[in-house]
């Protein structure tokens, strides 16, 4: 199984971004406990100031459906509950990817989910 985890920052290198302000998410990938990025992908924001579009969160959730695990700064208990319902483990973190990245490796309820040894 692919194990893979979007981040959402604007500058590639610190989780930075809000799950539905985010314009992109960079894709990793977990192979040999060792992430490697693979890609970038752009969406539209879900959310405009304090509004918040149905169909843009659906359309991110959808774009990130190959993901086990979403790490962002901020999310609003409305995108958490979408993410847990398509199954993936939603992390509001700060700091660099590197960082957020180890911590999503040494989550428990990732490692057995996933079956990490």
């Amino acid at each position: 199984m692919q194990i893979r985890v979007a981040v959402a920052t604007s500058d590639g290198l610190a989780v930075n971004e809000h799950f539905g302000r985010t314009k992109a998410f960079v894709i990793y990938e977990l192979i040999d406990e060792q992430w490697r990025q693979v890609e970038e992908r752009q969406t539209l924001p879900a959310c405009n100031g304090h509004c918040h579009s149905g169909d843009f969160l659906d359309s991110t959730v959808s774009l990130l459906n190959d993901c086990q695990g979403v790490i962002v700064n901020q999310i609003g208990p409305t995108a958490i509950d979408v993410l847990l319902g398509s199954n993936m483990l939603p992390f509001s973190l700060d700091g660099s990817i590197e960082e957020a990245l180890a911590t999503v490796l040494q989550s428990k309820l990732f490692r057995v989910r996933y079956k990490l040894n």
